[in-house]
Formats: structure tokens, sequence, C-alpha cells
């Protein structure tokens, strides 16, 4: 009887749920609805936000990957809808609602062709309209990468004003010297995480999957407080594509060919050719093109040297398999597919370089794969793995020097210093497991992991591996109660190992723990609830602890090792250093087109263990001029602020042809600068250099150094633009940059280091630099694209002294040729190019569709393109010892269905 009462209770109280229930709900009322893609008809994962008349959040969601759909219950009342995703232009509705109505809201997005409400996540983790940004971001879309065939990432991001990437190491706004493979100022991202090497600090351009690319995001200043060391200077974001509801599959070929550098005309050598007014007489240079000439030997030993066949003389080839022509040639795949609630991306590419730099070459293959499964709507998992294998040699120092000996001084600049060639076979992949979460609340969860490993066997004792393990865990909030104050906040562990003969055959843990936060308020609401006024302020504490041996290899002089002075006790071998950075930023919307922005952040950049710890030679050991790289465990971190006022002005030329002017000016300082400096940057150190054997004297040697503070101080203005004028689609991109970098004391020793002892100028910047790149397509589909661009870099005011100053003085060479540089840099800066260029480009491309019997759908599609670069066949120094490529033609089939 008690079980039945029991029982008759508990159905009682579950009628009552019910009826309760079925009240409540017929009180609520209902928006949904389909997002798709009004061109292909793909569902969008766009964000409904369903908010009061008052601008007060109501309620929202994201609509279904794969069907588009979304649904949300509110109140009954009157409501704005605000439908948003990434680059599409976004939709607004208002809508009014009766207790149990069931508005249908369906969407087709189009893409947005006002650039300043492009969305970039760079800036605060979070989605941006690119106007509202407080700091200067430049972005750019896979089109561009895929039309100037660039195959790695560098090439295309160096059309961005005010970025340079030297030797492969990007700098912004002069952030950098040259330092090459050890440290940058300048973060790597792909898909939000960090791609630099764990020893070095420096990215591998071609391991990025340049054919997988959605959007690259150039993030201009420090960066520190959201993104931790290496952002002291700026960020680069890759940001991969994920697929669509349409599977998509792409193949690319392309082969490159070079032509032969120009000849040219310099003063003779020989000072018994002097001229009555005192010039001397004008040569002809020949011969550069080093491939067209005939082999003497069958010599194919880099940086050999014999009575018959020398390197300077091409003895050897461009590769290991005996091809001497320039080449490059590749191809490249990737694939988009759903498979019901799993995505999957993948590519690959296969590339093959013989180099115009004779003795380097590339053969690499790369494989990626980006799978996401998605649990629930507010429930994401995935895994990116990428691998990458190759063999290669680079090619660090021209032949270039005006010794008697060589007997072809000046016509070596595309031949290799002997010795100078690294051969590596490479070996390195990344897996990242990510995992995604949005609760009840709308805040997003997400936990991103990365293992990066690195194994790169190269010759001359420079090997080195590494292993990074990386963990991010992020949370982002929008408090309503404070008028929807956006809150990123994180926590960031990072660890890894090296173990490397570059850096004395030892073993290093470097430890990296941190916690940042960022807050974005947006204040004085226009009539459309977006806010006219947002600042955004954040911090980061950060600590960071290097386990190096006990005692450490300083010197890679042979002398000094025979006798066991080449150790030293460490003097720090628990390095730990933790400190916190700020940062805050406010835009203004001051006219609908026209957004008034500030910034200011601290920068903080510890020591790379390459930096501290590497010990090599560049050269023959036994030669005289080899160069030596010392290990400097005594180095201190850096830090910095940069501050910017900027404004950015839309203008539309047509209806649908919009764009933007951006003006900025910039002051950045850094306090203990490091940079690799002849000697170490000590005066003791520098006199004692000579130019004898190794074993003989005082090798040259860099070191990296605590240099100073420094001051760059600059302004830069940028266009942007894109749409139709008539029938024709035209994308440009143009910007020009003025730099003033300074030491903020330029002392005795920064003199006695500089090219230019009378002008305090930083080593190794372009102070002007302007860039062009038009693009414009044509006929019905525009299937036919036409582009241009132009790139004009001033000279390098000043090097380091020892490149041009350092003398050869042997009996033979004074009779004949005087007191010459010792590596032929101060003369080809004086007669042939300072670094000075305008380099010039064109492309054209013409698609054709072939289509399904009855004409309606598309089959597949193919391009065929040309890209030629240098077309007026500049020599040019990229710096010092390094000259960029001759004019190159680039012929290139893409197949996409």
């Amino acid at each position: 009887m008690r079980i039945n009462s029991l029982f008759f209770r508990f159905v009682m109280v579950g009628l009552c749920l019910m009826l309760f229930t079925n009240i409540s709900s017929a009180q609520k009322a209902t928006i949904k609805g389909i997002i798709t893609d009004a061109v292909n008809g793909e569902a969008i994962p766009a964000t409904i936000k369903i908010s009061n008349m008052d601008g007060s959040v109501a309620g929202g969601a994201i609509a279904d990957l794969i069907t588009g759909e979304y649904s949300v219950t509110v109140n009954p009342g009157k409501y704005k809808v605000y439908i948003s995703y990434m680059s599409m232009k976004p939709i607004e509705q208002e809508v009014e609602l009766a207790a149990g109505d069931a508005k249908e809201i369906n969407a087709e997005m189009s893409e947005e062709v006002d650039l300043m409400k492009t969305v970039t996540v760079t800036s605060s983790k979070a989605g941006t309209e690119l106007a509202r940004t407080t700091v200067s971001i430049d972005i750019l879309k896979p089109t561009l990468v895929e039309n100037t065939n660039a195959t790695k990432v560098d090439d295309v991001i160096g059309k961005v004003p005010g970025v340079q990437v030297i030797d492969g190491q990007a700098n912004i706004r002069g952030g950098s010297g040259y330092s090459f493979g050890a440290g940058s100022r300048v973060l790597i991202l792909v898909d939000d995480l960090p791609f630099m090497q764990a020893d070095a600090g420096y990215a591998s351009w071609r391991d990025i999957p340049v054919e997988s690319i959605d959007q690259i995001e150039v993030l201009k200043g420090a960066a520190s407080a959201l993104y931790g060391s290496s952002a002291l200077n700026g960020i680069i974001n890759i940001r991969t594509a994920y697929a669509k509801s349409k599977p998509v599959t792409k193949f690319a070929f392309f082969q490159t060919s070079f032509a032969a550098p120009r000849d040219r005309m310099v003063p003779s050598l020989n000072f018994r050719d002097t001229l009555e007014d005192g010039s001397r007489r004008m040569v002809p240079v020949t011969g550069l093109a080093w491939w067209k000439d005939s082999v003497r030997v069958g010599q194919s030993d880099i940086g050999a040297t014999g009575d018959n066949d020398t390197t300077f003389l091409p003895g050897f080839l461009s590769g290991p398999n005996g091809y001497r022509k320039p080449i490059e040639f590749g191809m490249s795949v990737s694939h988009r597919q759903k498979f019901g609630k799993f995505d999957l991306t993948i590519g690959g590419n296969g590339f093959w370089k013989e180099s115009y730099l004779a003795g380097e070459y590339e053969r690499k293959l790369r494989g990626n794969a980006n799978m996401r499964y998605r649990i629930t709507d507010s429930l994401h998992v995935g895994v990116n793995v990428n691998f990458n294998y190759g063999k290669s040699a680079s090619f660090f120092l021209w032949n270039n020097g005006n010794s008697f000996a060589t007997k072809y001084a000046d016509s070596l600049s595309f031949m290799t210093f002997p010795g100078s060639i690294t051969t590596s076979d490479i070996f390195r992949f990344n897996v990242d497991p990510f995992v995604t979460l949005y609760d009840t609340y709308g805040n997003r969860h997400r936990l991103q992991t990365r293992i990066y490993y690195v194994n790169n066997a190269n010759a001359n004792n420079q090997s080195n591996k590494s292993t990074l393990y990386y963990g991010e865990y992020q949370y982002q909030r929008d408090f309503e109660k404070l008028d929807n104050l956006k809150m990123v906040a994180g926590t960031v562990g990072q660890y890894s190992t090296v173990i490397a003969q570059l850096y004395g055959n030892a073993s290093y843990t470097i430890v990296n723990a941190a916690a940042y936060v960022q807050l974005d308020k947006g204040f004085i609401k226009r009539d459309n609830g977006q806010n006219r006024l947002n600042i955004s302020v954040g911090g980061r504490f950060e600590y960071n602890n290097i386990l190096s041996p006990d005692s450490i290899q300083i010197t890679a002089n042979p002398n000094l090792i025979a006798t066991g002075d080449h150790l030293i006790k460490n003097p720090e071998p628990r390095s730990r250093q933790a400190r916190p950075v700020f940062r805050a930023g406010v835009n203004f919307e001051a006219t609908p087109v026209t957004f008034i922005r500030a910034s200011w952040g601290q920068g903080y950049r510890y020591p790379t263990i390459a930096e501290r710890y590497i010990t090599t030679l560049v050269g023959d050991p036994n030669g005289s001029t080899a160069l030596e790289i010392r290990a400097n465990p005594t180095l201190q971190a850096e830090t910095g602020w940069p501050t910017e006022i900027g404004i950015k002005q839309g203008f539309m030329i047509t209806r649908n042809w919009k764009g933007f002017v951006d003006v900025s000016v910039f002051w950045t300082e850094y306090q203990n600068m490091m940079e690799f400096t002849f000697g170490g940057g000590d005066s003791a150190a520098i006199s004692g250099i000579t130019l004898a054997a190794v074993n003989s004297g005082t090798p040259i040697f860099f070191q990296s150094a605590n240099v100073g503070d420094t001051r760059i101080r600059g302004a830069e203005l940028s266009v942007l633009g894109t749409g139709k004028i008539g029938s024709v689609e035209m994308n440009i991109l143009a910007g020009y940059t003025y730099l003033d970098p300074q030491f903020k004391d330029f002392n005795s020793i920064q003199q006695l280091l500089s090219s230019e002892p009378d002008r305090n100028i930083l080593k190794y910047r372009n102070q002007h630099t302007a860039k062009f790149d038009i693009e414009a397509f044509f006929l019905k589909k525009n299937n036919l694209s036409v582009g241009f661009y132009m790139n004009y870099t001033s000279r390098m005011v000043a090097i380091d002294a020892a490149f041009q100053n350092l003398i050869l003085g042997d009996e033979q060479t004074l009779a004949i040729l005087g007191p010459v540089d010792a590596f032929g840099i101060g003369r080809y800066r004086s007669v042939v190019n300072d670094g000075e260029n305008i380099n010039l480009g064109a492309r054209i491309g013409y698609r054709y569709a072939f289509m399904d019997a009855d004409g309606k759908k598309e089959k597949f599609g193919m391009k065929l393109s040309l890209v030629g670069n240098n077309l007026l066949n500049q020599e040019y120094s990229i710096r010092p010892g390094l000259v960029g490529a001759p004019t190159n033609i680039t012929a290139r089939l893409d197949i996409e269905f």
C-alpha cells in the first residue's frame, strides 16, 4: 500500500512538472533558421546573437557546421538578430515575437567587400573586426599565395608593408637586424600555436603547409603580454583551412627557371690601372652564371681546392646528383572533406631545388593532416599533424673576396666561400591535439597542445636535436552584466630538451610557464548597438628557466680544443628569470569609416640556447678568413616597449569597390638589445683579431652580446582595396615605411663595430621600403587574372665593419692590388650594390572550367599561370655576402575538383 502511495505521488509530481514545462514553453518564443553561403549554398557555422532593443544580450547560438541550422529560445518581445561569421558580411534584422511564436530567419551570407570588417583573432585571441583593433594588423588571403606561386610563407609575407624577411629571418618595422638561425623577435604561429624551434627560436618556413592556408595575419608591435617572449617585435599567424560541406581537392605543379645574371662594369682592382683623373679603368665582369662554364675536373667536394680545380671555377655542381642548371620544381596536393561530424583536411608537398647559388640545393617532402570531430555543437576535439623530411645544402657566404690568388675577383658573387656550405638531413614533425568546449553560459574553453620534434643532422659539427612539449588552456567570457566586457585568460606551459653538436655536444632543458589575461570593453554605443570606443588592456606573467651543463664549450677554435682551453665553468648553469609585462590600447570610431587607434605595450625576450651557447666555424678552419661563432653564457634578456598612433580611413571608389588607407607613426625602444657582434663587442678582443691562420692567431669571431639600448622611430602608410570597377575585379596592396633606427648611446664601441662610424644608425636596416601589388580579374567568371608588383628597398646603410674593413695584406696581393677587404663586401657595396634595389614582377593566369553534360555544374577546373620575378634582372645584395635571384620565370598548373 505504501509502494502504491509513493508511486501515485511520483506520478503526480511528474505530471505537474510536465504541465509546468508545457506552460513555461508556451510562454516562450523561438527564433530558428538555416545559415548558408550565398555563392555555393554550403552551411556556415555563423554566430547568432539575439539582443534586446537596449542592446543587452538575450540569447545566442552557433549554427551547425553541417546543416547550418540554429535555434534560440527567448521570452516574448522585440529583438535584434545579429548574424556574423569571419570574413562574411554581417546580417542584422529586427523581429517581434508573441508567446508561442516560432519565427524562421534564414540567411544567405556573402563575402564581405568592406575589408575593414574582416575579422582577425591575433590581436586579442578572439574575433575582432580589422578596423576596430587597437594595433596595426595586415591580413593576406590564400589567393595571393597561390597566384604568386609562394612555395614558402616568407615568400608572400614580404609583400606586407613594414615586413622584411632577410635570408629567412623576419623583422617588422626594423625591429631586428640579421642573425641567421638564432633568435627571432617575431613570433611565428600556425593555428595560434608557436612554430619556433626550441633551441634557436627560429621558424622553418618550408615546414608550414602553404597548400592549406586560409588566412595570414601580421601583427606589428610587441605582443608579449598575450604571446610571450618571442613576440617582442610582432606576430605572423598562419591559419589553416577546415573542410566545408562540399569536398574540395586541389593539385598544383610548378617549375621555375633562372636567367643568367647580367654582365657588369666595375673599376679595376689593379691600382696600376689608375687613370689621369685618379679613377680606375672600368673593366667588364662576366661569367657570373657559373653553371654555364665548362667543368675542368669532375670535382664534387664542395669547398675543396687544388692546382687544377678550385671552388673559384665550378668544378662542383649545385646538387649532389650532378645537376648543374638552376631550377626549382615541385607539386602540392590538398583535400578537404566532411564525413558526418568528422572534418578532414590533408595535404602534401614535394619540392626540388637546384639553386642559382653554387652548392645550395633542397629536396623536401611534407605531409599534413587536420582532423576535427564534433561530439556535440558545443564540444569539438581534434588533432593536427605535420611532418617534414628532406636533404639540403645551405649557402652562407659568397667567394667574392678580392684576393689576387683567386684570379676571379668580382665575378664570384654566386659562388660559395670555401667550407661555408652546410649540408643537412632533416626530419621534423609536430602533433597538435586540441579540445574546444562552449559551456551553457556561452563561455569558451580551449586546450591546445603540441609536441614538436626536430632532428637536423648537419655537417660541420652543427647537428642539433630538440623536442618541445607545449600546452595552453584558454578561457573566453563575455560579462553581460558588465555591458559585455570581454575577457580572454589562459595559462601556458612549455618544456623542451635540446642536445646538439652545435652547442658543445651538450644537453639543455628549457622550462617556460606563463599566465595571461586581456580585457576588452566597448563604450559609446551607436544606434546599431556597436561601440564607438573600444579599450583593451592586458598583462602576462612569465617564468623562464634554462638548465645547462656545469662546464660549457665557448669556442670552436681547433687550436684551443687541442689544448683543452675551449671549456669554461658555466657561470649560470641554472638560469632563471620571471617578470610581468603589460599592454593597453584604444580604438575610436570617429565616423563610420574613420577609426583612430593608439597602443602601448611592453616587450620581453629571453635568450635562446643558440644565442647563449652556439659554438661553430664557418669556412675552412685552416683558412685565413674563417669565421667563428662563440658562445656567450652571460647573455642577458632584452626588454622593450612600442607605442603607436594610427588612423584607418575607409574609402569607396564604386559601390562594389572599397578599401582603406592606414597611416601610423610608431616609436619603439629596446633595453639590453641582443645582437651577434664582431668580437663580442669587446674592444680588447677586437684588437686581437688577425687574418692569420687559426693556429697562429686569433680568428675572426662573432658572439651574441647585449649591445645596449636602442630606439626605432618611424612612420608607415598602407593602402588595401578590393572589389569591382565596372566588370573588372581588382585587389590592391601597397605601402611605404620609413625607419629611423638608432642607438640611444652611440659610444666608441658602437662606432668601432659599425661600417658607418660617423652616423648613428642600427646595422642591417633599410630606412625606406615601398611595396605595391595589384591584381585584376577579367572575363565572365574572372577566368583571366593579371598581376604586377614592385618592391623598393633603400640601401642598407650600416653593416658590421668587419665585413668590409678587414683587409688582406700578403705581399703578392699588395704588389698587384694594394690593400683589399677580405670578403669583397666593401668593394661590392661601393661599386655594385649596397642593398638598394627595385624588384619588379608580373603574373598572368587563365582558368578554364570543365562542365558536366548539361553545362550547369562544374566537374573540375584547370588554371595555367606564369609568374615572373626580378624582371629587370638586377643584381642586388639581400644581406652582405648573399645576392638575390636573377630573373626567373615560373610556370604553374592548378587543378581543382
